[in-house]
């Protein structure tokens, strides 16, 4: 008798022979059932055949061998229940539920079979009147049945238990990376911001052409090395399902304007000319993540400077069109550059994929940057495509979906700088003191304060107009500092400056009671726009840089 094979998922996890263990005191039983057991397939697999005379000699085999795929067991041997005995002894001393375990008994008024099947978990019960090899080898069918079943269900849950043990190591190393990346992040950005602090002091001297073409250098320097940390950070976080958009109402046209503008200067200096276009009847205030669809700009724009060569072009255009009830933003970058063959489009946006192997040698980049605006343009339900030929330069282009704003509202930059008291909150004395020469070359009158607990002790907290606090400081940090002043009844406006970009850290500041968070290195067009805007209107300011 043979049984069809099952698919090899099933199968696979069957031994090359089954063992069968027959327990029996009579020796002419033992002899014929291993005879018919001898011309007994299932799945193309035969029997190997184990035998013992005894309850306590079965018990010993049982002992040395895990594998026993069905048990042929007399019930009357030693004693009159020796076989139901062996049974309870399987099933609840060794907790074995994966043998199958078939009866045979010559004298059934000994174990009825009806109370036997009841009380035992066995899978047969045969009369040795009436086991011919047929009804034997139905009985066997299906417990082999059984235990493929019982076994294949094992592995398919070991599988899944180790499967989810591997998901619990792979998530938690990439937690530990995420932190990793946001603590390495945090050490870069805080000294870069007295650092972009410096440059823009330099930027206001009057500076010999050399020396106005080593702070551009060292701005460009500053940029890229931001730039890469963010993009790392970036694919951990959307690594770990953990990167949030913003949406925040932002002026297009600024946005486009001071978006190029990051590259602007080192491009030029290549002696590329670059160009910018806001088409006609793109709407002034949009809705959306702006920091985002910067950052893909940003990597663009990077991407076509080190692809042209000297004399070449870029131009940035930004349209809008409306697609079924929703107003869609397209950005596109354009470049006189080296182009890409065709052969090697579909992997641009690959991570680590660039478009030979000397190109990463000869133009340098980490391989993240593309990749990295395709994940972040679908995060905000928009796509990404690029358009090249050889020798002949490339469109990179981004759609997202974005919302028109409703109420137009005064730009921060048509507001007139003010006389205003600014408290800095800040540890690192370079941070400080360069935040302290820049707002006061703005015209506002700036004290200083090394952590929270100077700040709280002082009363001079209580006159200022805007209060601006680290967040990690000793003896008492930004987020316990700013808990103290609103239980104190303090409701001036309380901006964090973080070098934690996390979201979770920005949260965490709010949820303290400060009324903004800005990352480090800190935008100061951006600060000295959010200061006035929460001066004037109590509120943010409608985005224009970010």
């Amino acid at each position: 008798m043979t049984e069809d094979p099952l698919p090899s998922t099933s199968s696979e996890f069957l031994p090359e022979r089954f063992p069968v263990l027959v327990v029996d005191d009579d020796r002419s039983v033992l002899d014929v059932t291993r005879l018919v057991l001898s011309r007994f397939k299932f799945e193309h697999r035969g029997i190997d055949c184990l035998e013992a005379s005894s309850a306590e000699e079965a018990k010993k085999t049982l002992q040395t061998r895990d594998d026993i795929a069905v048990i042929l067991l007399d019930v009357v041997m030693e004693h009159d229940a020796a076989g139901l005995d062996l049974v309870e002894y399987i099933r609840s001393e060794l907790g074995n539920r994966r043998i199958r375990i078939i009866l045979r008994t010559g004298q059934a008024g000994f174990a009825p079979e009806y109370r036997v099947v009841q009380n035992y978990d066995i899978n047969d019960y045969l009369a040795k009147s009436e086991s011919t090899q047929e009804r034997l080898f139905v009985s066997l069918t299906t417990a082999l049945r059984g235990y493929r079943d019982v076994v294949a269900a094992d592995v398919y849950a070991r599988r899944a238990l180790e499967a989810e043990q591997e998901r619990e190591v792979a998530a938690r190393a990439l937690e530990s990376k995420t932190q990793f990346l946001a603590h390495l992040s945090h050490e870069i950005r805080n000294p870069l911001t007295g650092v972009v602090g410096i440059v823009e002091l330099l930027e206001s001297e009057s500076l010999s052409p050399s020396q106005i073409e080593l702070v551009g250098d060292l701005e460009y320097t500053v940029q890229s090395l931001l730039g890469v940390v963010d993009d790392v950070l970036d694919v951990a976080k959307i690594e770990a399902g953990r990167l949030q958009l913003h949406h925040e109402a932002f002026n297009a046209r600024l946005w486009l304007q001071r978006s190029s503008a990051v590259l602007a200067a080192n491009i030029r200096r290549k002696g590329i000319r670059l160009t910018s276009e806001c088409v006609a009847g793109v709407p002034e205030y949009l809705v959306g993540d702006a920091a985002r669809m910067r950052q893909i700009l940003v990597n663009f724009l990077s991407n076509a400077c080190k692809f042209t060569p000297e004399g070449g072009r870029i131009h940035v255009q930004l349209n809008a069109e409306s697609r079924r009830d929703k107003l869609i933003l397209h950005l596109s970058v354009s470049d006189s550059g080296v182009g890409i063959d065709s052969s090697k489009l579909a992997d641009v946006f690959q991570p680590y994929e660039q478009a030979s192997g000397l190109t990463a040698l000869e133009y340098g980049g980490t391989g993240l940057g593309l990749s990295l605006c395709q994940n972040l343009a679908e995060l905000m339900k928009g796509q990404v495509g690029v358009i090249s030929q050889p020798n002949r330069g490339s469109i990179f282009w981004f759609d997202v979906p974005v919302d028109v704003m409703s109420e137009t509202t005064e730009t921060i930059d048509t507001l007139p700088s003010e006389s205003l008291n600014i408290a800095i909150c800040e540890d690192d004395l370079t941070n400080q003191r360069t935040l302290q020469v820049i707002l006061t070359k703005r015209g506002m009158t700036v004290e200083t304060f090394n952590n929270g607990r100077e700040l709280l002790d002082s009363d001079g907290w209580k006159k200022m107009d805007v209060i601006l606090m680290d967040c990690h400081m000793p003896v008492l940090n930004g987020m316990d500092t700013t808990r103290q002043l609103r239980k104190q009844g303090c409701t001036i406006p309380v901006i964090a400056l973080t070098a934690g970009v996390s979201d979770t850290e920005r949260q965490l500041c709010l949820d303290s009671g400060m009324d903004a968070v800005m990352a480090k290195p800190v935008d100061f067009l951006l600060l000295h726009e959010q200061v006035l805007a929460f001066v004037r209107y109590g509120r943010h300011p409608v985005r224009t840089t970010l």
